[in-house]
């Protein structure tokens, strides 16, 4: 029986994401980004998505999937964009949703 590992670790997922949004900054008022899911509780796959939760201010970007991806630009990267208002809306299913992941970036609202 053959054994598969994910090509990336938590460890270098959390790594290349923290440079990734620093630069995604740049691009998008970004408010709140987190992992969530396998990748942040640790019990991941080979087969397993890289989840993050993005929340961001102004209206709605046709952009901003695609900007997130290609900026982050990691294999198996699966966004859930939200604007702050979509956020705010959603807020207590998308908190659920991000129970025990891993802040990357908070940024506090005026």
């Amino acid at each position: 029986m053959k054994v598969f590992y994910p090509k990336l670790g938590q460890a270098e997922v959390i790594s290349r994401l923290r440079v990734g949004v620093r630069e995604l900054r740049k691009q998008l008022p970004l408010i709140s980004v987190v992992l969530f899911g396998s990748y942040a509780q640790g019990n991941y796959t080979v087969g397993s998505d890289i989840d993050i939760l993005v929340v961001y201010t102004g209206p709605q970007r046709p952009d901003a999937y695609a900007l997130v991806k290609r900026t982050l630009g990691l294999p198996k990267l699966e966004p859930h964009l939200y604007t702050q208002a979509e956020y705010e809306q959603s807020r207590k299913m998308l908190e659920k949703m991000i129970i025990g992941g891993i802040v990357l970036l908070h940024r506090a609202l005026p």
